[in-house]
């Protein structure tokens, strides 16, 4: 074979080699963008909807640290992030929020009847507490219903708390638990951190300037106590203990 015949060969020899590299690397780039395309349409967040929203509140307080139980009613606000699609079986839901649970009693503790005379009676007392709180949830919802359940917990730090007594004399008493420190351990008698395991109901209804209004049901169980290791004067046995509150909310809020 002459020398021309081996400088043929090569040339085709080289050309088919870049022919055949060029239609490899379109394929694995195909074969690339069909993989990536495929993990999107398999993402378990496909929509995030925000919805601010405000808060009723009935909250029970109850415990050891005073003589009587309280209740009374509280507010919030917050702003919720919904990671479901409308009729997705499950998926996530969280939100910052501040809520208000102030609680009042009868009778529910002891204040000084004058400023000279250091005598104790029975007084109405109300209990301020209010917490800036991040709360998760499941979120469970059916396709045939326009309502969905949330099962999670509740993270809280203090903001307020305290105790205001209505005394006789002209000046209210107030403890400040953040504050306020246990003589015998010299621990601070208020827990700055509130959890709380929260259960919770929702309910779409109409529109409203385009945006969908949501009503929202929820309980919430503490797991830490607001007070640890006090005991009112007007306590008969004198014993220490805690004071614990369990909150009962309604949330108003428009879908975004």
């Amino acid at each position: 074979m002459n020398h021309f015949a081996y400088r043929y060969l090569i040339f085709v020899s080289a050309l088919c080699a870049l022919t055949g590299s060029s239609v490899f690397s379109q394929t694995m780039q195909d074969s690339l963008k069909g993989k990536k395309i495929m993990r999107e349409d398999i993402g378990v967040v496909k929509k995030l909807t925000v919805m601010p929203y405000v808060t009723i509140s009935y909250n029970l307080q109850s415990g050891q640290a005073f003589p009587k139980s309280a209740q009374g009613v509280g507010y919030g606000f917050g702003i919720a992030f919904d990671f479901t699609e409308d009729k997705q079986p499950l998926g996530a839901y969280f939100d910052f929020a501040y809520q208000d649970m102030r609680a009042s009693a009868k009778d529910g503790g002891c204040g000084q009847l004058t400023e000279s005379n250091p005598i104790f009676a029975s007084v109405p007392v109300t209990n301020y507490f209010s917490y800036a709180l991040f709360e998760g949830f499941l979120k469970l919802q059916s396709e045939k219903t326009n309502g969905y359940f949330l099962i999670g917990a509740s993270v809280g730090l203090v903001t307020t708390s305290l105790t205001a007594r209505d005394s006789v004399i002209p000046s209210q008493q107030y403890s400040d638990w953040n504050s306020a420190v246990d003589p015998n351990t010299g621990k601070t008698i208020g827990n700055k951190f509130r959890v709380d395991i929260r259960a919770g109901i929702g309910v779409k209804l109409g529109y409203i300037s385009g945006h969908q209004l949501v009503i929202e049901a929820r309980i919430g169980y503490p797991v830490t106590n607001v007070i640890d290791n006090y005991s009112d004067f007007c306590n008969g046995s004198g014993a220490s203990g805690p004071w614990r509150i369990v909150t009962l909310q309604v949330n108003a809020g428009l879908r975004l």
